[in-house]
């Protein structure tokens, strides 16, 4: 069919294939720059109004500006074109000045079908159970778009886009019709042969997701502090160690430049190095990190045994091979007794001591009077642990900070985070002479009971410090706890009620944790089902692996199964809706009998309306009448291969109120 032929769309079609469009969009909405966002409502509602005031195709010049604009834009935010976000908001641009020409069934197809493309992509980044429930929806609304834009019958009624109740129809018929295709979707899921790895992979966008880095400046673990999702959960082999010990090792930030901290590649550790003082610490477990974009990988301190595609760093971070995009799991051991370097190379004390020329002169004098004053190490570490203590506060919302951070958080501000106490005590310690650096990751976590292990969440980011002593080599110290000890001893709820008192409520804190329990059965079971879970899946019936050919006959024959019980199901469907339907057009044919003959067994009802027309004993509106129920049930009977329960329901009720009018 050409365009030129294809029907006009209704502003009710219009109404389903603009909302069909709009859940492919809002699918992506989270990664979409906000420009492209403004720019795809704008012609959503553009595209409303003129369709609605029955105008014609939007001008030549007015698609060719949103192009150029679109196209400025992903320049501007990606630099490319390429890649995974950008590719993204490429699909939506163009989904969207694809509705700008959307006049006719043909293109209102179209359209939908784009938008089935551009909706599944979203789940490329992310396949948590919240947003495949939130896609499925959206693809119900697809599908209903679909059946709104199928050919009706000639005297079908239409009814008008305003009345919000006849959109319910059609949404409830593509649910349905998503629940009765689930069973053959799960046997799919299951018996469909999986390769190791995929065929193809996304270009990842480094970077755009949340999680600690390798850098750290005044406010930049701030947003992870307010971020409540997950950030990877842990079971462990035996019984959970104290909240005191539950220190996740990331990124170790040894270089400063008076502004922020970075890490420093010193190379990879030997294999004996941090062997645990006690071997009663060691503990074993299991992490299931959620994809960052970033190649850490966090362990307690101190890790002994990493995963095979992972390498530790000599101060003993974890970092994998290729940066963690998907779902990650994987086993490591640590020891919560060791000593670390107890002797110090001088490139490592040197650029342990090192400190910016012109930064922070206020601290480096106080360090340096404490180092006169005070002597030993040990005194030093309490002064500076009891300034903390004695007139610090603990707050997620600092005051801002000037050139000199540490002089200002110290001598002005004295208010701030994790992040602040630890940039400052290692200054201090530096000046005074001590070895010192910064360390990242996260601290606590939250134990289910129910599930049995533990979800750590980005708000639990975290940094402290370690410093070096002879002979005992880093340990660790968290001047935070000398603020506030309840962030360490009960977690970062602890200390948040004052900052989102509305958030971090008891009952709702417990129904968060509750419900992450959910989304832990939905990684195990679905996210992480790989070829080689496939291949134990009749393991509990005896079989230790299953081969590839007996995967196609388990999908054959299981989808043949669902399919004959589908057909049979359908079958007595199609005859239980037609039931009530005979019935009816029998007691029509039972009033018509009582002014004409009865109607025969093989008489048809074309053929009995015919001969009813030639009584002339009926009334002229009662032949009419007669007529047009004929021409309903005609309709209902044979014109569809499953007649509406509507149309089922008014016929019945037309039936009812017949009655037999005779000429005077």
């Amino acid at each position: 069919m050409s365009r030129a032929a294809s029907p006009t769309l209704t502003m009710r079609q219009f109404a389903f294939v603009t909302a069909a469009v709009l859940a492919a969009v809002f699918a992506h909405v989270l990664h979409l720059p906000i420009a492209i966002s403004v720019l795809v409502v704008a012609i959503v509602a553009a595209s409303w109004v003129r369709h609605r005031q029955g105008g014609g195709e939007f001008p030549g010049w007015v698609k060719l500006a949103f192009i150029a604009a679109f196209l400025l834009i992903l320049i501007v935010q990606y630099h490319t074109i390429l890649g995974r976000e950008p590719g993204s908001a490429l699909a939506c641009s163009m989904l969207a000045l694809k509705l700008l020409e959307t006049r006719v069934r043909r293109d209102g197809f179209a359209a939908v079908s784009f938008a089935s493309f551009a909706l599944m992509s979203a789940l490329l980044f992310s396949t948590s159970l919240v947003f495949t429930l939130a896609t499925f929806l959206g693809v119900a609304l697809l599908l209903a778009a679909l059946r709104e834009l199928q050919p009706q019958p000639p005297n079908a009624t239409t009814t008008s886009v305003g009345r919000m109740r006849s959109y319910w129809p059609p949404l409830r018929a593509s649910l349905a019709s998503l629940a009765i295709a689930a069973p053959l979707a799960l046997c799919g899921f299951l018996f469909i042969p999986r390769l190791d790895s995929p065929l193809w992979r996304t270009p990842a966008d480094a970077g755009g997701r949340t999680g600690i880095s390798d850098t750290m400046s005044p406010g930049s673990v701030q947003s992870l502090l307010l971020d409540d999702s997950a950030a990877f959960r842990v079971d462990f082999d035996g019984a959970p160690p104290n909240r005191n010990q539950l220190y996740w090792r990331g990124p170790v930030l040894t270089d400063f430049d008076g502004t922020t901290w970075t890490r420093r590649d010193g190379g990879i550790s030997a294999a004996d190095a941090g062997a645990p003082a006690s071997p009663a610490s060691v503990i074993s477990y299991e992490v299931t990190l959620e994809a960052s974009d970033k190649p850490w990988l966090f362990v307690l301190d101190l890790p002994v045994e990493i995963p095979p595609d992972a390498q530790r760093g000599r101060d003993m971070s974890l970092m994998r091979r290729r940066l963690v995009t998907d779902l990650l799991r994987y086993h490591a051991r640590s020891a919560l007794s060791y000593r670390l370097d107890a002797e110090l190379l001088p490139e490592q004390r040197n650029a342990a001591l090192a400190l910016p020329d012109h930064y922070n002169p206020r601290s480096i004098e106080q360090g340096r009077k404490w180092r006169a004053d005070l002597g030993t190490d040990e005194a030093i570490v309490g002064a500076a642990l009891e300034l903390f203590h004695n007139a610090f506060f603990y707050t997620l919302s600092p005051p801002l900070l000037g050139r000199d951070s540490v002089d200002d958080f110290l001598f002005n501000t004295q208010r701030g985070f994790c992040e602040h106490y630890a940039s400052a005590f290692v200054v201090l310690m530096r000046a005074a002479g001590i070895p010192a650096r910064v360390v990242t990751g996260y601290q606590g976590g939250y134990f289910n009971k129910v599930g049995n292990y533990l979800v750590v969440r980005q708000s639990d980011a975290h940094a402290w410090a370690e410093i070096w002593r002879a002979g005992r080599g880093w340990m660790r110290i968290d001047p935070t706890a000398a603020v506030s000890p309840q962030r360490v001893e009960l977690g970062s709820q602890a200390i948040s009620f004052g900052e989102r008192a509305w958030y971090q409520g008891r009952w709702l804190f417990a129904l968060r944790n509750q419900f992450d329990l959910i989304n832990r059965s939905w990684n195990n079971l679905v996210v992480q089902f790989n070829a080689q879970r496939q291949q134990s899946l009749l393991h509990p019936f005896g079989v230790d692996q299953v081969d590839q050919p007996t995967l196609v006959w388990l999908l054959i024959g299981t989808s043949g199964l669902l399919l004959t019980l589908g057909m049979l199901w359908a079958m007595r469907t199609s005859r239980r809706r037609a039931a009530p339907l005979d019935a009816a057009y029998d007691a029509l044919c039972r009033k018509l009998s009582r002014v004409a003959n009865p109607r025969g067994d093989s008489e048809g009802p074309l053929d009995y309306a015919a001969r009813l027309r030639k009584q002339h004993t009926l009334s002229e509106r009662c032949a009419k009448e007669i007529q047009r129920l004929f021409a309903d049930y005609v309709g209902l009977r044979y014109a569809r291969a499953f007649p509406t329960s509507d149309g089922i329901a008014e016929f019945a009720r037309g039936v009812r109120r017949f009655a037999v009018e005779t000429r005077a």
